[in-house]
C-alpha cells in the first residue's frame, strides 16, 4: 500500500475514520456539547466548536490535545 495515497472512500482507513468521528459526535451530543454541524458554518461559534471537536477526535486517537502545537525546541 502506498502510504502517501490520499484518504478517501477507497482508502483502507476511511471506514475507521468515519467510525471514530461518528463515535466522537455521539459522545459529544450525550455530554450536551455541540458538534460543528450544530452551528452556522463559518461563524465564530463554529470555529470554537470545530476546534473542540478536533481536540476530542485527537484524544480519541490516543493523543494528548494539550500537547498540540508545542515544539521540542
Amino acid at each position: 500500500m502506498d502510504k502517501r495515497r490520499r484518504i478517501g472512500p477507497n482508502h483502507p482507513l476511511f471506514e475507521e475514520m468515519v467510525a471514530l468521528t461518528s463515535t466522537v459526535r455521539i459522545m459529544r451530543r450525550a455530554r450536551g456539547k455541540k458538534n460543528p454541524e450544530d452551528v452556522p458554518f463559518g461563524s465564530p461559534e463554529w470555529d470554537v466548536v470545530g476546534a473542540e471537536f478536533m481536540r476530542d477526535v485527537y484524544r480519541a486517537m490516543g493523543g494528548d490535545p494539550d500537547e498540540l502545537g508545542k515544539s521540542d525546541l
